[in-house]
């Protein structure tokens, strides 16, 4: 499993941008989200901190590019418990590999989008696995 892949094909899938709009690979939204989660990781924050961070469609920012400290996210309440499972995975995997080494992830999560059972079920499990 790749995490940033799996972060890219996220924000590509549930953000739509099309590159010719200004000349830049990611929209504002999508730079936001995958700043956020870099920081997040690159700090060694908690999945509980990240996950406070995120309140209804608001998210904490750290970033030299924009001055608010909260910037609006366009995702559905599945589209962010699929994008704090994502930080989850990744917190594990780096920090405790054997805890998720039970599981058996496609090299970009392809398997997780759309799938709100999927990502529900398994976030609960991840979850568990991050508080101990």
């Amino acid at each position: 499993m790749n995490i940033e892949l799996a972060l890219i094909k996220f924000v590509k899938s549930y953000i739509k941008h099309n590159p010719d709009d200004n000349g830049q690979e990611y929209n504002e939204d999508q730079a936001n989200l995958v700043e956020t989660f870099g920081y997040s990781f690159v700090e060694h924050i908690h999945p509980k901190i990240f996950e406070k961070n995120i309140v209804e469609n608001k998210m904490k920012l750290k970033s030299k590019r924009l001055k608010s400290d909260f910037v609006t996210i366009p995702l559905n309440p599945i589209q962010i418990l699929h994008f704090k499972l994502l930080y989850n995975i990744a917190y594990i995997k780096r920090f405790y590999p054997n805890k998720i080494s039970k599981f058996k992830f496609s090299e970009d999560l392809a398997e997780l989008l759309n799938d709100e059972n999927k990502i529900v079920n398994l976030y609960e499990e991840i979850k568990q696995i991050s508080l101990n």
